[in-house]
């Protein structure tokens, strides 16, 4: 249900007042018919969230009056699921489930089975990851809306990761991921913890993708003997991530 949750900018939060714009506002008030004294819920890109009472809705804008914050919580493990390039479908199912699951960072590899290639059109389907990402978060009423990065190359990504814990999905071999969950997170390490994921696409890695990871920190591990789609394998570690480690 989306009904009453609305993302705010951060250019119009002034409490004690905010204000919607564009398609916030075009939903609440011609969409939902949304009017003066009814209340909502407002949600910024920190991962606030603000009950406020609609004031004043306008041609271009709704005014409204912020009667409660409640800060994001602090201290929980940091999922980032960098997933390899899928078909377009599937990868903005990807896009939505992760940001429902909880899925911190979400990263989009190119990875050398990969059947996508972007070939210099990142930008419009940045937007579009991040359109869907908006949207499943107020669906799922999570209070903050998860970072889709750039597509990058699985190299650059290797080499530019600082997260405590770091897996790779592999086909051939691998601590199976119950055991590997089940062993605890580990050391946090400076500032929030945080755990990467590396699921690949619907080819599988290459071996030399593996080896390059594992030399890199990434722990290999499996989700048993059945091969899953990609866009599987994502849903299943991510949801097991946050349930045993609390994302």
């Amino acid at each position: 249900m989306t009904s009453n949750h609305f993302l705010v900018k951060a250019k119009n939060l002034h409490p004690p007042v905010a204000f919607l714009d564009e398609g916030e506002h075009h939903h609440l008030s011609r969409v939902l018919r949304i009017g003066p004294g009814d209340r909502v819920w407002l949600m910024d890109a920190e991962g606030n969230t603000y009950l406020a009472e609609v004031m004043e809705v306008g041609g271009e804008k709704t005014r409204l009056s912020l009667l409660e914050k409640k800060a994001a919580p602090a201290g929980r493990p940091r999922l980032v699921l960098a997933q390899a390039l899928l078909k377009s479908k599937n990868m903005d199912l990807v896009i939505q489930k992760a940001t429902e699951l909880g899925v911190g960072i979400i990263v989009p590899i190119e990875a050398a089975r990969s059947v996508v290639k972007l070939g210099g059109k990142e930008t419009p389907k940045l937007e579009r990851w991040k359109k869907i990402a908006q949207e499943a978060a107020k669906q799922s009423r999570r209070p903050d809306i998860p970072t889709l990065e750039a597509p990058q190359p699985l190299a650059a990504f290797l080499g530019d990761r600082n997260e405590p814990r770091k897996l790779i999905l592999c086909e051939s071999g691998g601590a199976p991921l119950r055991e590997v969950l089940m062993r605890g997170f580990g050391p946090a390490g400076e500032g929030n913890p945080a755990v990467a994921v590396l699921v690949g696409p619907e080819g599988g890695w290459t071996r030399q993708e593996e080896e390059q990871a594992v030399a890199s920190g990434f722990e290999a591990v499996s989700l048993g003997g059945r091969i899953l789609r990609s866009e599987t394998a994502a849903f299943a570690v991510s949801a097991a991530i946050s349930v045993f480690w609390g994302v």
